[in-house]
């Protein structure tokens, strides 16, 4: 019986230092992920502190029933903004915009103009641009 109870006692030791050495191993990969995801959340902050733009000025050109929208941007931030991923939205729709400046890159204090084509409807509208890190800005205008 002591044989038998000193094997058992062994392998109970061995069974908690593999499970310790597991939980361990779990617990310092979560670690990690919770404060790689924590730096990134604070990156992503403070770009968003560090953006913003205006709306300038919309202009409408009306030709027939429908209308073409060109809405005039100012980047008054300090970082720099992908123009070709910004989203704008009239009336809270999303518009598909082009855009005649061949760079990407939206410098502080530069200013660019985007137009959404083939929208309807009489009255008043809202137009909304959005930056890929959540930073808008609004405009109402009068067709």
């Amino acid at each position: 019986m002591g044989f038998e109870l000193s094997v058992v006692t062994v392998i109970f030791f061995i069974s908690a230092v593999l499970l310790g050495t597991l939980s361990y191993t779990a617990l310092s990969t979560s670690s990690e992920i919770v404060s790689d995801a924590s730096d990134e959340q604070s990156e992503m902050q403070y770009l968003k502190l560090q953006t913003d733009i205006e709306i300038d000025d919309s202009i409408v050109y009306s030709s027939g029933s429908d209308y073409n929208i060109t809405v005039m941007l100012s980047n008054t931030g300090s970082e720099s903004i992908r123009f070709d991923r910004l989203n704008v939205l009239i009336d809270g729709e999303l518009g598909s915009y082009s855009y005649t400046d061949t760079s990407y890159t939206w410098t502080p204090s530069e200013s660019r103009n985007l137009t959404v084509t083939g929208l309807y409807g009489l009255g008043t509208h809202r137009v909304k641009v959005v930056t890929e890190n959540g930073v808008s800005a609004y405009d109402t205008y009068l067709v």
